[in-house]
């Protein structure tokens, strides 16, 4: 760590004592599995009124969550799992949840069928569907978010070269239509209303796609390696949506304050947030401690490019960020460190039903329940 990432981890932790120690939660952790799986979804698989979790080659059912099979899981050379979207949908209209996945290398989208319970319960694997040929490699991570407010779920793939078009694909009564937004993609996604029209546009790494009739693209920025996702949030209640974002391969965590637009363009100030730890690459906004106000969770995605990125070799860490409208700044608190680290996706739900939310994360570190205590 240079001194420069140390006087940043200085300043934060001094910070967040001072906002207050009442403030801070605890969670115990518990270990799923360890493979190379890095993604995650919960979801009611079979039907008993809790949430389940899916992660990779492998579901766990509530409330003991012992490991079941789903599906074959292989290796993208080297070490990678060929996995990087897990979405839970009755593709069918059976009334079971199916997965929907892709992964990086593979010109397809999968949807793996729910057997019912008479095959849950017997541990039978689910069968394989493909569900559309994509015809892009080199993709990034999955999205299923309803962009066109129809209340049927989008697939939206990022990918990490640049080149690639920017692709997503709806589902409605069993037909599947590719609409192409944009002629390029890059590291970094996110989801929300950016211009305040009230439609969802897209983020990436080279700016945003304003949603109409066409997709119009604004390079209103440059953020190399952002994280997925990018989060979209009106931090300092000025009407305007702000921007998080995290360097998903290198050290910086950040904030963009949108101003005001100059014609057709955005513009923003840049705020740092955090640079004492690297590979923000997942993150999540989400109300833990049930005060009415969102909170980032975030956390370090070990070994997100085999040990190449910088920092890639420091401690695990799994953070929350308290949002300071007053000094409109945030203040850290440790969730976990050591153990669990973050993939691509970090859910949150209430698993055991106390009342309070917890965390389930898959990466390098193995699939982690964050039970909150």
């Amino acid at each position: 760590m240079n001194k420069a990432s140390i006087l940043s981890l200085l300043l934060i932790t001094f910070s967040s004592w001072l906002y207050g120690q009442e403030s801070q939660l605890n969670f115990r952790s518990q270990l799923l599995c360890v493979d190379n799986n890095e993604v995650c979804v919960i979801g009611d698989i079979n039907r008993d009124g809790l949430d389940d979790i899916v992660a990779g080659r492998l579901w766990y059912a509530a409330p003991d969550f012992i490991p079941r099979p789903l599906r074959p899981l292989p290796l993208h050379p080297p070490e990678y799992a060929r996995n990087n979207g897990e979405h839970l949908w009755d593709v069918n209209g059976d009334g079971w949840v199916d997965l929907i996945t892709s992964g990086y290398e593979e010109p397809r989208i999968f949807w793996y069928e729910n057997p019912g319970l008479d095959h849950l319960q017997k541990g039978l694997e689910w069968k394989e569907h493909l569900w559309v040929k994509t015809d892009i490699t080199r993709s990034e991570i999955g999205l299923f978010e309803d962009l066109d407010g129809d209340g049927q779920p989008e697939y939206i793939l990022n990918s990490w070269h640049d080149p690639n078009p920017f692709y997503f694909w709806s589902f409605q009564e069993k037909k599947i239509t590719p609409n192409r937004v944009g002629p390029r993609n890059g590291h970094g996604v996110g989801i929300g209303d950016i211009n305040g029209d009230g439609k969802m546009d897209i983020l990436f790494d080279e700016g945003w796609y304003q949603q109409g009739s066409t997709w119009v693209w604004h390079r209103d920025w440059e953020l190399k390696d952002s994280s997925c996702p990018m989060l979209v949030q009106d931090l300092n209640q000025d009407g305007r949506n702000d921007i998080i974002f995290g360097r998903a391969h290198d050290y910086g965590l950040y904030w963009m304050e949108q101003l005001q637009p100059v014609g057709d363009s955005t513009t923003w100030k840049l705020h740092q947030i955090d640079k004492s730890w690297s590979q923000a690459h997942a993150m999540t906004w989400a109300d833990l401690d049930g005060d009415g106000q969102g909170e980032l969770i975030t956390g370090k995605r070990v070994w997100g490019h085999l040990g190449k990125d910088p920092g890639a070799n420091e401690p695990a860490v799994i953070y929350r960020y308290l949002w300071d409208q007053q000094h409109q700044t945030f203040h850290r608190q440790e969730i976990n460190s050591g153990e669990a680290s973050t993939g691509l996706f970090i859910r949150v739900a209430d698993l055991n039903q106390d009342q309070k939310m917890d965390l389930i994360m898959a990466g390098r570190k193995g699939t982690y329940i964050l039970w909150q205590q």
